[in-house]
């Protein structure tokens, strides 16, 4: 009897594994990094959910419109597996005011998604904010470097040309977003794209310069980036 118990175990775990396609999970310097293919909709993503999610987030997602909902649920999907993975336990996970995660005190979390993507970054953090984003690696249909980028970000990018520039200015994009998102916490604002200068690093880090319009902090602030089947996926941890 003994030695049925491991493989109904198994049995159950490869179960979940089918409804959740899980395209990679990394444990990196920022915490466990689990990005996963948010399944279509209809059965297969509340098949998903209601295997892998508490009752009360179900509920949650149910009082959303169809495509937020579906997002929403990717994303706690994408948190709940990462919480796996990191050996750590959280009770229900709603959204506060600005739409971040809350988890309990002791973890610190953040989630993005795009189209049929959604990941998350988890850590046992007491001190620091994390944030994560993936963006997907293609050529946009309007060029938002001037948004984006700083004069001398422009300046590093100027030799650049065609889809190499394209990828530059989305990897800058995305590690901006990921440090806002880290940041937001300390400041309770909104955080404008050119209040960070970035100068990336081949070794998947990346310098932040920082120019808080409020003058907020002093903050210590770190970006990761790595990029993975299409996608660009970008990490930060600040603390004070």
């Amino acid at each position: 009897m003994r030695s049925l118990v491991p493989r109904v175990a198994r049995a159950w775990q490869d179960d979940l594994a089918r409804m959740l396609d899980v395209l990679f999970a990394l444990e990196t310097p920022h915490g466990w990094l689990v990005a996963v293919t948010i399944p279509a909709g209809g059965a297969s993503l509340e098949e998903a959910a209601r295997a892998r999610l508490r009752e009360d987030e179900v509920r949650m997602a149910a009082a959303l419109g169809p495509v937020r909902s579906r997002a929403w649920l990717g994303g706690r999907l994408a948190l709940r597996e990462a919480l796996a993975r990191a050996g750590l336990t959280a009770g229900p996970v709603g959204s506060d005011d600005r739409g971040a995660p809350v988890l309990p005190a002791g973890i610190a979390g953040s989630v993005s998604h795009k189209r049929d993507v959604a990941v998350a970054l988890v850590a046992a953090e007491a001190r620091a904010k994390l944030g994560v984003d993936v963006e997907v690696e293609e050529p946009g249909k309007v060029d938002v470097a001037r948004r984006v980028l700083r004069d001398e970000e422009l300046a590093e990018l100027a030799a650049l040309g065609g889809a190499e520039r394209a990828r530059a200015v989305v990897l800058r994009f995305s590690a901006k977003e990921s440090i806002y998102k880290a940041v937001d916490p300390f400041v309770r604002r909104y955080v404008g794209f050119h209040e960070v200068a970035l100068r990336v690093r081949a070794d998947g880090t990346a310098e932040v310069e920082p120019h808080w319009a409020h003058g907020e902090g002093p903050f210590r602030v770190e970006a990761r980036w790595m990029r993975r089947d299409g996608l660009v996926v970008t990490s930060a941890r600040v603390e004070r």
